[in-house]
């Protein structure tokens, strides 16, 4: 058997620097969706990185309606192939078992820290100013995650209608998302830069985007949490909310 130099784990991360960056909506970690196209809206951009070579790489890519993202999750890369992985992990369902192991789920904290998701490709920007531009539609990747490499989805390679999904098999609920006459305002006064912002809230929302404890510790549907306020960034808006009536109520939007 052949041992790996010593320094084959730095060579190996110099080999495979990020084509370029997500710029998405998603800030910070409460609120990403848990897979990606679960929401339509949620809007994102690779920006490449200013290889003249891209461009040539990119012939024919628009010939696709979806496209293979394969990402770093940067947020742990202390966690990763430094030794600081989880072999188990608790999903982000309240339906699931309460541990599986990591490589029977989709989560970050991994041996290698890379993630893949399946999105929509929207346009491609050959001409954008610092590097190509691919717009993207149901991104579930926060801003600035680093991008190794795209790939087009093949519908008769990748979709398999008969697969099974295991744990993760079962319909996730969803709720219904009402809004404030106030919220409604301040949404409509950024419909210039935002024209599906509300739209945006609502899907990101109908999913009840909490983490797994507060969803299992307050549920929607408990008499016991109506009233119960929360709030998550998205773009630059902090979304206030709470529980009303079994579903979530938007009661402001501000700037922080």
């Amino acid at each position: 058997m052949t041992v790996p130099p010593e320094d084959s784990e730095n060579s190996t991360r110099d080999r495979y620097p990020p084509i370029g960056f997500i710029r998405s909506p998603f800030t910070e970690k409460f609120g990403v969706p848990r897979q990606s196209m679960m929401i339509s809206e949620a809007k994102g951009v690779l920006k490449l990185n200013p290889d003249p070579s891209f461009r040539v790489a990119l012939n024919h890519l628009e010939s696709f309606t979806h496209l293979w993202i394969i990402f770093v999750f940067h947020q742990h890369l202390g966690s990763g192939a430094s030794g600081g992985w989880r072999p188990t992990i608790r999903p982000p369902r309240l339906d699931a078992p309460r541990r599986v192991g990591v490589f029977a789920s989709r989560s970050p904290h991994r041996p290698n820290p890379i993630g893949l998701s399946a999105v929509k490709l929207d346009r491609i920007d050959l001409d954008a100013p610092g590097g190509i531009e691919i717009h993207l539609s149901g991104v579930d990747l926060m801003d600035g995650t680093p991008v190794l490499d795209i790939k087009p989805y093949l519908p008769y390679a990748d979709s398999f209608p008969e697969a099974s999904g295991g744990w993760a098999g079962s319909e996730i609920p969803k709720y219904l998302v009402e809004f404030s006459e106030e919220s409604l305002k301040k949404i409509e006064s950024f419909s210039a830069r935002h024209p599906q912002l509300r739209l945006l809230i609502s899907q990101m929302l109908e999913w009840d985007p909490r983490p797994t404890s507060q969803r299992r510790a307050m549920p929607i549907e408990s008499e016991k949490t109506q009233g119960m306020a929360f709030a998550f960034r998205i773009l630059e808006f902090d979304v206030r909310w709470e529980i009303r009536n079994h579903g979530i109520f938007v009661t402001d939007l501000v700037l922080p």
